[in-house]
C-alpha cells in the first residue's frame, strides 16, 4: 500500500499547483460599483414603483405592503449592505450619485402609464422576486451581501444550484453531484484535470472551490496487479487503501509536500462522504506569484471510491493589503458553507 500513498501524494501536488493557478485566472469582471449599482438602482425602482401603486391604486395596499415586506424579508440586509459598500466606494460622490439615480428613475418611471391589472402583475412579479427569482447580476449581487456574515446560511435557505459532472470530459467517467450557492459563479478549471472552478461573490471572491477526480489505475501506469485492481474496486478495498492514506501522519505528509511554503495549522480529520471512506485536511500556507505573496487557507474533502479519488478543494484566500484578524474572519465565515458543500457531495456513479 505504500506505493499507494506515494501515488496520492503525487496526485495531491499537481492538484495543488493546478488549484493556485485558477485561482489567479479569474475572469475579468465589470468593477465592482456597476454591479452595486445596477443592483441598487432594481431596488430603489422597485420601491417607487410599490408607491406609486399605493397612492394611485388604494384598494391594492394591502397587498402593495405585503410584497414589499417579503422582498425585504429576503434581502433587507442585503441592501444596507450594498449601500454601505458603494458609500465606502465613492466616498463624499455617494450622496450626488444616488441623488442623480432618484431623479433619473422617477422621471423614467413616472412617464410609463400604469393600469390597475398592470399593477397587480408587478405585485406578482415582487412577490417572484421575493423567492429569488430576478436576473443576474442583482440576483447574485443580493445574494451575496444577504448572506455576507454567514454564507452557509444562503444553501440552508434554499438559494443553491447543482452541478453534476455527467459526460464532463475531464470526470474520468464519473458522475458527482454537488450543490453551491447562487451567488457564486462557476466556470470549467484552466487546468486538465480540473472539472469544475467555483468562485463567491459571482465570482470576485474571497472563496472559491474546485472538484476533480483520479483514476488510480490509470495514474498507476501498470504498476498494479490484476488482483489489486480488483481488490480496489470494492468498498473494502477502498477502506483499506484509505486506512493508510488518510492516516494523520500520511495527510500531514500530504500537506507539506505540496509545494506550498510555511504550511502551518494542519487539521486531519476522517470523515464518510456518500457512502465511502474520506478525510477532511485543512492548513495555511503561502503562495508565491511573480512579486505577490498570498497566503491561503485549504479545506481539502478526499474520498476514495473503488478506483477513483474524489476531490473538493476549498479556499480563502488572504491579501497582502489583508489583515491576519480578516482572514480568520473569513475562515469562520466560510468553513461552515465549506462543510455544507460536502455534505451535499453525491456519487451518482453508485446509484
Amino acid at each position: 500500500m505504500r506505493r499507494h500513498c506515494l501515488l496520492v501524494l503525487d496526485i495531491f501536488m499537481m492538484l495543488t499547483i493546478a488549484f493556485v493557478q485558477n485561482t489567479f485566472a479569474q475572469a475579468t469582471k465589470e468593477p465592482l460599483y456597476i454591479d452595486l449599482s445596477k443592483t441598487l438602482g432594481f431596488i430603489m425602482g422597485q420601491r417607487f414603483s410599490l408607491n406609486r401603486i399605493k397612492v394611485e391604486y388604494p384598494a391594492l395596499s394591502l397587498r402593495v405592503q405585503k410584497a414589499d415586506l417579503e422582498f425585504k424579508f429576503t434581502f433587507g440586509i442585503a441592501e444596507k449592505n450594498i449601500e454601505k459598500t458603494l458609500r465606502g466606494l465613492l466616498k463624499d460622490k455617494y450622496p450626488e450619485y444616488v441623488a442623480a439615480m432618484e431623479k433619473q428613475l422617477e422621471s423614467t418611471l413616472m412617464s410609463q402609464q400604469i393600469s390597475q391589472d398592470i399593477a397587480a402583475q408587478f405585485l406578482d412579479e415582487v412577490e417572484s422576486r421575493a423567492k429569488g427569482e430576478i436576473p443576474s447580476p442583482m440576483l447574485e449581487t443580493l445574494l451575496n451581501y444577504q448572506f455576507e456574515e454567514r454564507p452557509a446560511d444562503e444553501l440552508t435557505r434554499g438559494f443553491k444550484k447543482k452541478y453534476r459532472t455527467k459526460g464532463h470530459r475531464k470526470a474520468k467517467g464519473l458522475d458527482l453531484q454537488i450543490e453551491y450557492p447562487k451567488s457564486w459563479s462557476l466556470r470549467e478549471g484552466n487546468r486538465p484535470n480540473i472539472i469544475q472552478f467555483f468562485s463567491s461573490n459571482n465570482g470576485r471572491g474571497p472563496a472559491c472551490a474546485l472538484i476533480m477526480t483520479q483514476d488510480l489505475v490509470k495514474e498507476a501506469q501498470g504498476e498494479l496487479t490484476r488482483e489489486e485492481i480488483k481488490a480496489l474496486k470494492t468498498l473494502e478495498g477502498s477502506k483499506e487503501l484509505a486506512s493508510e492514506v488518510f492516516s494523520e501522519s500520511s495527510l500531514r505528509e500530504m500537506a507539506n509536500g505540496m509545494g506550498i511554503a510555511n504550511v502551518r495549522n494542519i487539521t486531519t480529520k476522517r470523515v464518510v462522504l456518500d457512502g465511502w471512506p474520506g478525510a477532511m485536511l485543512e492548513f495555511i500556507g503561502d503562495e508565491q506569484r511573480l512579486d505577490l505573496t498570498v497566503t491561503m487557507y485549504n479545506r481539502m474533502y478526499i474520498a476514495i471510491y473503488k478506483n477513483y479519488m474524489i476531490f473538493l478543494q476549498c479556499q480563502v484566500a488572504k491579501l497582502p493589503d489583508d489583515t491576519e484578524d480578516a482572514l480568520k474572519t473569513n475562515i469562520s465565515k466560510f468553513a461552515p458553507l465549506f462543510h455544507l458543500m460536502a455534505n451535499s457531495l453525491v456519487i451518482q456513479s453508485q446509484y
